[in-house]
């Protein structure tokens, strides 16, 4: 029996393929079987070896791969594919080859985790959040359609709301200048009844199960946050215990600052990563839209002209808003605190009272 081993899977719809190397670096077998749960687990309990490290790349697979096979390895690690340019840039890729590269990184520590949570409500929580925000995307689209099926007919003339609401349809139609477009345009209506009518039950199962986390309650007293940004955040973090510090959190949002040099002389303008979640970065950008659009003034609004003057850039000091507004969601919710608005001038820990 082996002492250690490192697998990797590189897993499919219709089929997989594991490979194993020991140790030392030896390629001990590669196997390709149909996916299937009593097959992954079957092909785990076979593996004779005291200790089984286990990687696969993020995937549409990868949340129900992990908790198939979570309980059959020491260790398990679901890995970001955009790092492993190895495999995504190899000249002769295929599963045997993706399989052994995933067992060789492994072996070398050099894969880049992906965080899943191994609470499962909270995988299902954040399919409900995403479901949500694709409903709402894929309205979005249907709407900006029918208005360029109008804008081709000539009319011109749109109002943004009524346009799409059902008591002044008809008016519009009417505009149209003959049948065939008039029946285009309504069966795109009834694409978007049916659409509006899917999302908002969807809305209302994002609410439902969000009430069994109370830290949404607090994120949605901050000024601009409003329900679905405070689920999105919930779902999308997850735990606020994934991040070591702060600056990760930010990176994480895209809202990090890319910096490359070579022999300490830069190689490019410094700029934004591009990686990580643009519905985070979303939330913040639309907590500090709203916060300004306020009359009554309020800490965000306060703390972003603070940051303009001191920075003189408003590009700036939006940015720093947008950081400091996820700051604070990600303070009060890892230190079990309530939302208090002096935690956007004093220290963060300093300024809270603990909640319940």
């Amino acid at each position: 029996m082996l002492q250690r081993v490192y697998l990797g899977l590189d897993a499919h719809i219709r089929h997989c393929v594991l490979a194993g190397m020991d140790a030392r670096g030896r390629l001990l077998f590669s196997e390709r079987f149909p996916t299937s749960e009593a097959a992954l687990q079957s092909h785990m309990v076979a593996i004779q070896a005291r200790k089984k490290e286990l990687a696969l790349e993020e995937s549409s697979l990868a949340d129900w791969l992990a908790g198939v096979l979570q309980d059959y390895v020491d260790v398990l690690i679901v890995c970001d594919p955009r790092q492993n340019a190895l495999i995504s840039h190899s000249a002769h890729k295929d599963g045997r080859e993706d399989a052994w590269n995933l067992c060789r990184l492994l072996r070398l520590g050099e894969l880049k985790p992906v965080f899943h949570s191994e609470q499962a409500h909270r995988g299902i929580f954040k399919s409900a959040v995403q479901h949500d925000l694709s409903l709402r995307d894929q309205q979005s689209s249907l709407k900006t359609r029918i208005k360029a099926m109008y804008h081709k007919a000539g009319v011109l003339r749109l109002d943004g709301a009524r346009v799409f609401n059902p008591t002044y349809r008809a008016q519009y139609l009417d505009q149209l200048p003959d049948q065939p477009r008039r029946v285009m345009v309504s069966n795109q209506y009834s694409v978007l009844d049916t659409m509006l009518a899917a999302q908002q039950a969807a809305f209302n199962e994002m609410i439902r199960q969000g009430k069994r986390y109370p830290e949404i309650r607090e994120f949605m007293k901050m000024p601009g946050v409003g329900p679905i940004g405070a689920h999105v955040f919930d779902a999308f973090i997850q735990t606020p215990h994934r991040f070591a510090t702060k600056q990760k959190s930010w990176r994480y949002c895209k809202l990090g600052v890319l910096e490359r040099s070579s022999s300490g002389k830069p190689l490019a303008y410094k700029r934004l990563d591009r990686s990580g979640s643009g519905a985070l970065k979303a939330v913040s950008y639309q907590c500090w839209l709203s916060a300004r659009k306020t009359r009554e003034p309020n800490e965000v609004s306060q703390f972003y002209e603070a940051s303009l003057i001191r920075t003189g850039n408003s590009t700036a000091a939006r940015l720093n808003t947008q950081r400091k507004v996820l700051l604070v969601l990600w303070t009060i919710w890892k230190h079990n605190v309530a939302y208090n608005p002096h935690l956007f001038v004093t220290p963060a820990r300093g300024s809270c009272v603990r909640s319940g």
